[in-house]
């Protein structure tokens, strides 16, 4: 298998018609050291975190599956291992923010306190060398990353996404902050792609009152 990408927290592998996401122990966080699942920089590792990922990631997808969001997920290849379609990525971020925290109150900080209820769906240029700036849907569609109508499904399916994840995620008295998706095409038709795991949303814990993180969600929804 040839490595095509190499991220921070995982890897992604090119095995004939399908693609492998090998989850890594890395651990991301801000410019400071502080563990932040959307922060940029790598500030360390926890033994088990990619399995963990893995599994989380496998359990989020199998929900969606369910309730008859299309996804690039194929099924689990190994403990660190999923296996995915091939799709062409839609170089945007849609981040949904069912709180104020993180980029959010940086944003906005004179107006907002922290974890204010949002209930909104922002969209990002997925550009690291830019540093994933915010975009307009219509700039979306003007630089023809996508057009009106699939920014509108877009922003359907994620917010149907996270109603799904903050569901299962309720009875376990777990709370959604806010998640990023990303979307592809396979065939014309757009799919929910990347990953959704502790590495691409934040989860508060009400009882502990604190932000869990990967190797935590997966110990709290029984995976490990």
């Amino acid at each position: 298998m040839e490595i095509v990408y190499e991220g921070k927290t995982k890897r992604i592998l090119h095995a004939g018609e399908r693609i492998i996401l090998q989850f890594k122990d890395a651990v991301t966080g801000d410019a400071a050291g502080n563990v932040d699942p959307g922060g940029n920089f790598i500030v360390g590792s926890v033994k088990g975190k990619g399995a963990a990922s893995a599994k989380v990631a496998a359990h989020f997808f199998k929900i969606l599956g369910d309730a008859g969001v299309d996804t690039h997920f194929c099924g689990v290849r190994s403990e660190t291992e999923v296996e995915v379609l091939l799709a062409a990525r839609i170089p945007l971020e849609v981040v949904y923010r069912a709180k104020a925290y993180g980029s959010f109150l940086t944003r906005y900080r004179n107006h907002v306190a922290p974890m204010s209820s949002l209930d909104i769906v922002e969209f990002n240029l997925k550009d690291d060398a830019i540093g994933d700036p915010l975009i307009t849907p219509q700039a979306v569609v003007k630089l023809g990353i996508a057009d009106a109508g699939e920014l509108e499904r877009m922003e359907a399916v994620t917010r149907k996404v996270a109603l799904l994840v903050a569901k299962s995620l309720l009875d376990l008295g777990l709370e959604l902050v806010d998640m990023k998706l990303e979307f592809g095409r396979v065939g014309g038709k757009l799919l929910v792609v990347d990953e959704l795991s502790g590495d691409t949303m934040r989860i508060y814990d009400s009882a502990e009152k604190k932000l869990l993180n990967q190797v935590e969600l997966a110990r709290k929804l029984g995976l490990i």
